[in-house]
């Protein structure tokens, strides 16, 4: 079997100006993440997970001073964020990998970086996430509900990336048995390219003390 990471990160890195175009600035996702900014504090530390371009680092940026650091394994994506948020700290790196001290981000944010895992590799990433988050942060998450885990193009790829779906309230209920508090929950149709919709879910978290 083909690696589905491999594939993945191939297609974002011959596609990664097409993705940039579309969502540097798009407005549906765009609102939510700069709902979620207006919850940070100036100098907060900001683990932006499977950071892409930069678009949400920029986003949170242009509403709060933040210390961003962002993790991606696509070297073309980076390379944009770089220049989107020229303070940041962006790094190539395979986030199922990744190793940050505990409690150290006052918030972490995973826009659409886990529908690019199967699910034990979600727990995990989850898991850390939470881990390296202190008490009291933040935690945004987005994803898509829905359909059969597998390889689609997109439209911005005509390239075949993988995707894996998830339920709500399978992803609610696994933070709240790790601790953290879902006080937000939005859900938005997203429009495919054959017509059909996706079901969008953005969480916001908090971390419980203790």
């Amino acid at each position: 079997m083909q690696d589905k990471t491999k594939l993945t990160i191939d297609a974002y890195n011959k596609n990664f100006a097409g993705y940039a175009d579309k969502f540097m600035k798009y407005s549906p996702y765009a609102q939510h993440v700069i709902e979620f900014a207006g919850l940070l504090e100036d100098d907060f530390k900001v683990l932006d997970i499977g950071c892409g371009p930069g678009n949400v680092a920029k986003q949170l940026c242009a509403v709060r001073r933040l210390e961003i650091t962002g993790i991606d394994l696509s070297s073309e994506m980076l390379e944009i964020a770089k220049v989107s948020v020229p303070d940041g700290i962006f790094q190539l790196q395979d986030f199922r990998k990744a190793r940050f001290l505990s409690e150290y981000f006052d918030a972490v944010v995973l826009s659409f970086s886990i529908v690019h895992l199967d699910d034990d590799e979600v727990n995990e990433v989850l898991a850390n996430a939470v881990k390296w988050l202190r008490s009291d942060g933040y935690l945004y998450v987005s994803f898509m509900e829905g359909k059969q885990a597998g390889f689609e193009t997109t439209s911005f790829s005509l390239q075949p990336l993988y995707f894996n779906y998830f339920q709500e309230a399978k992803i609610e209920a696994f933070f709240k048995a790790n601790g953290i508090d879902c006080f937000r929950s939005i859900r938005q149709d997203y429009l495919e390219p054959d017509g059909s919709n996706t079901t969008d879910v953005f969480l916001f978290g908090k971390k419980q003390q203790g």
